[in-house]
């Protein structure tokens, strides 16, 4: 008898912490995201080791309604598509339109809505097309960027290309002269504006009207849970917590480093 409660107590011992191991071991959900984004998108201070911004904030609150761990995964541009296909990283935020294979991966409903647009140093003339206003120009344009709605322009010359490195140069270009125009997402370009103080005023000359819904971007291996991913982005958009972590970003103002 004395042996039986022994060997039920170790039994009972181990099934504990068995159970408190796996509830302490979190999954983590890895991201792969550009090393240069830069705010109001995604940030890492060096001195404090806290990311910030909408990535951040969206990503978190979705690993905690899976019940996982968040991870960033800082990467190059043209290797993000390659590093969640191959299990190195498991969500992005892609387009399938930037993609090379957008069959290898599956995506969540939108999670962001912004447009393109161009921005320059002259005010937008009235009663004047867009085309005619920006045929002809330099345009800073992001390194390893695709830009499908512009390719037409580009590969004829009517657009000139300025590729840049990091996000956070395309302004900087713009005001020292090195390009004529910025083409960059809507969100990006009014928190740049907002957040800098510019010596030269920044004029948003107009859109090719195509509207960006950025889903999140998984590798296949995701696909079962893509009803949940999905529910707990409808549960932000529903309760406003979305809108509510979009203006807190769009708010924080920039800090040189």
């Amino acid at each position: 008898m004395l042996f039986r409660n022994l060997a039920l107590s170790l039994f009972l011992s181990c099934l504990i912490i068995q159970e408190a191991n796996a509830a302490s071991e979190h999954q983590d959900l890895v991201v792969a995201v550009i090393f240069a984004e830069g705010l109001p998108f995604y940030g890492f201070d060096e001195k404090t080791q806290q990311t910030s911004g909408l990535f951040n904030d969206i990503l978190l609150k979705l690993a905690q309604s899976l019940q996982m761990d968040l991870q960033f995964a800082p990467t190059a541009r043209n290797k993000i598509e390659q590093d969640i296909i191959s299990a190195k990283a498991d969500v992005g935020f892609l387009a399938p339109k930037w993609l090379n294979a957008p069959e290898s991966m599956v995506f969540s409903d939108p999670v962001l809505t912004y447009q393109h647009a161009f921005y320059g140093l002259v005010a937008p003339q009235k009663n004047v097309s867009l085309g005619s206003q920006v045929k002809g120009k330099t345009v800073c344009l992001r390194e390893n960027y695709s830009y499908p709605e512009l390719e037409d322009w580009l590969e004829k010359g009517e657009l000139t290309p300025v590729r840049v490195s990091r996000e956070t140069r395309l302004f900087d270009m713009l005001q020292l002269s090195r390009c004529d125009l910025v083409y960059t997402n809507t969100l990006r370009a009014q928190w740049t504006i907002s957040s800098h103080d510019f010596d030269k005023a920044v004029y948003q000359l107009g859109t090719l009207d195509a509207i960006d819904k950025i889903p999140l971007a998984f590798s296949q291996s995701w696909l079962s849970r893509m009803p949940d991913i999905n529910a707990a982005i409808a549960d932000m958009h529903r309760s406003g917590e979305l809108k509510q972590i979009i203006d807190k970003n769009m708010a924080l103002k920039y800090v040189r480093r």
